[in-house]
């Protein structure tokens, strides 16, 4: 969808600028293949029917793979009354195939690559970790150029290292695109503070799935404070197959006793908030 949003602007000027980007695709391939079909950004919501009736009149035939139904897409989505239509496209000219295994292939030959800090401490124990994976150099504030000319404040960054307040980066309108520019300069993140998610915070959950997905997608490190564990963080919303999904990414061994922290993938620093 980046590459859509890019190509619109380059249109601006035309009547339908969607049909003109839609040609071109139709121009270059004939099958589109889109892993882990997934839409979490209004923006793109909007677009999506439109977009896809004018690509299917062009005769490109879509092949895709998700982890949600089409009748689940955007599920709890700003304005999602607005993209059930693209539901009705995605149903009326693509064949939906289940595919469900007993097996979570992600999780075969994987080191243990994560742990639970529990504890009054785990704030100073975070810092700490940050700061042997930064080394010598002081990290400092940073601005990055994400997307297409859109900037992000990041509060302390040095040596591909970025540290976080959990509200400043899943509570806040930031997209998908910016998680993907963000992972551009940096291949590690801490966040401190992951609140437990619920009825009053949903939105911010949404986008937390968000950048643990964008995370796995640029093998990017994640070292962080939370409330609770991964599958706990979400267990009061209705997000159980994001939640599900999240956690053999972020957490698939979590209660490895190798002191080697180090070498890890993923710490999540457990505990209350009143220290």
């Amino acid at each position: 969808m980046l590459n859509v949003h890019s190509r619109l602007q380059m249109h601006r000027g035309v009547s339908d600028p969607l049909e003109v980007v839609a040609a071109e695709i139709s121009d270059e391939a004939i099958i589109l293949c889109l892993d882990e079909f997934m839409v979490t950004d209004v923006a793109d919501a909007m677009i999506l029917n439109r977009l896809f009736r004018h690509l299917f009149s062009k005769g490109v035939i879509l092949v895709s793979t998700s982890n949600r139904t089409p009748d689940k897409l955007y599920e709890g989505g700003l304005q999602r009354d607005l993209f059930l239509p693209f539901i009705d496209t995605l149903k009326e000219r693509c064949i939906v195939h289940p595919i469900g295994s007993a097996v979570d292939y992600r999780q075969l030959g994987s080191a243990e690559q994560g742990f639970f800090f529990v504890g009054k401490h785990y704030i100073t124990l975070l810092k700490q970790k940050l700061q042997t994976l930064i080394g010598d150099e002081e990290p400092m504030p940073q601005t990055v150029e994400v997307v297409m000319g859109r900037t992000l404040q990041v509060p302390l960054g040095a040596n591909g290292c970025a540290y976080f307040p959990f509200e400043d980066l899943c509570d806040r309108p930031i997209g998908a695109a910016d998680y993907f520019g963000l992972f551009k300069k940096f291949h590690t993140l801490a966040i401190d503070g992951i609140p437990k998610f619920g009825s009053s915070n949903r939105t911010a959950a949404y986008w937390f799935v968000t950048l643990v997905d964008v995370m796995y997608e640029n093998k990017a490190r994640l070292l962080c404070t939370a409330e609770a564990g991964p599958i706990e963080l979400l267990e009061n919303i209705v997000m159980v197959a994001e939640a599900q999904k999240v956690s053999p990414r972020s957490s698939r061994s979590l209660k490895s006793d190798n002191p080697d922290l180090c070498r890890q993938r993923a710490w999540i620093c457990q505990g209350s908030y009143d220290q």
